[in-house]
């Protein structure tokens, strides 16, 4: 659990809804959750619930762009703000602002502020421009804007085994 920018970020697990209800009624602070929802199907629940306010789902585990517009056109309707989970590689970083700036409800960008992320610092080359206000925008390239460096992967082949341990 993380209280940050005004809202708790996943206080309870992602199908824990009764928590959810019942912690509703003890304060003002929203609630921030959807990094471990998957489908339109699951946010469906969550707008049912009444209880998050703030989805955060993670393109790359949801359903991929098309599935992250559906659920964004969602919250839209009921003004729930769309602030992406977004892995750690700067493919992820990359569509994940693309998706932002596609959509209506767009809150923030959750980027990786590691020190070290060979993920984002060398898969591909820097996945978004931030403007002299401190905004970050979508690279004005082809697709989303990154190219893969296939180097990286034949040095860094997947191996087998959970995606998130």
């Amino acid at each position: 659990m993380a209280f940050s920018c005004g809202k708790f970020h996943e206080p309870f697990p992602a199908h824990d809804y009764r928590s959810y209800r019942e912690a509703r009624n003890y304060g003002r602070v929203p609630f921030a959750s959807g990094e471990n929802h998957y489908t339109r199907f699951e946010f469906n629940y969550l707008l049912k619930e009444e209880t998050v306010t703030i989805w955060q789902p993670d393109l790359s585990k949801s359903g991929g762009i098309t599935e992250g517009l559906r659920i964004a056109a969602m919250g839209s309707a009921q003004k729930i703000l769309i602030n992406p989970h977004s892995a750690m590689s700067g493919i992820s970083m990359a569509v994940s602002i693309h998706f932002l700036a596609s959509i209506d409800n767009a809150g923030y960008f959750e980027a990786d502020a590691a020190k070290t992320n060979l993920l984002r610092d060398q898969l591909v080359e820097t996945p978004y421009s931030v403007d002299k206000d401190g905004c970050v925008l979508p690279l004005n390239k082809p697709g989303i804007g990154v190219e893969v460096d296939e180097d990286f992967i034949k040095a860094y082949p997947a191996t087998d085994g959970p995606a998130y341990v």
